[in-house]
């Protein structure tokens, strides 16, 4: 019997930017303390291994909302969508209201409703961010919706969608978001001001920086599957690249596949282009891996 020991890995906490969390595919989560080098067990997940939501960090809590997100099922009521490990009271109720580490169901995007959608890859989540207080995703074909994490209340925020692919992460010191671009084939790093779009009027982000030069030295051959960004100190970062070369006599063989890391430093500056953002490319190495194994990083 061949048993999948699929993991998940993902940054947590905001005190201590040390922990990782991990899950596995019966949703056991245990927490990794690197300071300490300690590991603690956490709440079990309520649906397993939610392996195609998006971690999002805010604060002390964690965040997994699906890429696809349904409504609530009415026969499996435990299975929800959108769940966010807290630290404080339990959800539960007075019955076993014990302080500590809970996972909380929380309501999915007001969109599910909708009487013709239906969770597929159509209208799947695209990208997500954290703007103040509040989660932000855009989801293909409908827009963009904010989630309050105080009230537990989602708001439409507009029909335009961030100009990200996957998660971008707020830079304090740069005053910019940082994610890639919506260009699948490409996944050049680039910035946005998504404090414009807060306003009331309306105003649609764009793009201030786009880093092309940082993959000019690839392969063409080298096809690109998913990409990290990982913020390692103030102005420092990591770039964590998947790719794929498939076999030049049949192309749907993978004949190799590897990681790639890449450290950036940026900051700002008054002679650099476009949004003022300085970015350094520093060394890169290449991580080798068996061809039927697939790395899983959250960043």
């Amino acid at each position: 019997m061949q048993v999948n020991w699929d993991m998940q890995f993902m940054p947590f906490g905001y005190k201590n930017r040390d922990n990782i969390l991990s899950t596995d595919q019966q949703g056991n989560v245990l927490v990794y303390d690197a300071c300490q080098n300690q590991i603690c067990s956490m709440p079990k997940l309520r649906a397993g291994l939610m392996e195609n939501s998006f971690p999002i960090n805010l604060g002390d809590a964690l965040y997994l909302i699906e890429r696809r997100p349904d409504k609530p099922h009415k026969i499996l009521p435990y299975q929800p969508c959108f769940q966010a490990l807290i630290n404080g009271k339990s959800p539960a109720g007075p019955v076993v209201d014990y302080p500590g580490w809970h996972w909380h169901t929380l309501p999915p995007p007001p969109y599910v409703e909708a009487p013709r959608y239906k969770p597929s890859c159509t209208y799947k989540i695209r990208s997500c961010t954290v703007v103040r207080n509040k989660i932000w995703i855009s989801a293909s074909g409908i827009g963009t919706y904010s989630f309050n994490t105080d009230s537990h209340e989602w708001s439409y925020v507009g029909s335009w969608e961030l100009p990200f692919r996957g998660p971008a992460k707020f830079v304090p010191e740069l005053g910019r978001w940082l994610g890639f671009s919506t260009v699948r084939e490409n996944h050049y790093l680039c910035a946005s001001d998504l404090s414009i779009s807060t306003a009331e009027d309306g105003t649609v982000p764009t793009l201030c920086c786009e880093w092309k030069q940082e993959l000019d030295a690839n392969h063409d051959k080298w096809q690109v599957v998913t990409s990290y960004l990982v913020r390692v100190d103030y102005g420092r970062f990591c770039v964590a690249r998947l790719y794929d070369v498939y076999d030049d006599d049949e192309p749907a063989l993978v004949r190799e596949n590897f990681a790639v890391l890449t450290g950036l430093e940026a900051g700002l500056s008054d002679i650099a282009d476009g949004g003022g953002i300085q970015m350094v490319k520093h060394k890169s190495i290449r991580l080798n891996f068996d061809c039927h194994q697939r790395l899983h990083l959250v960043s």
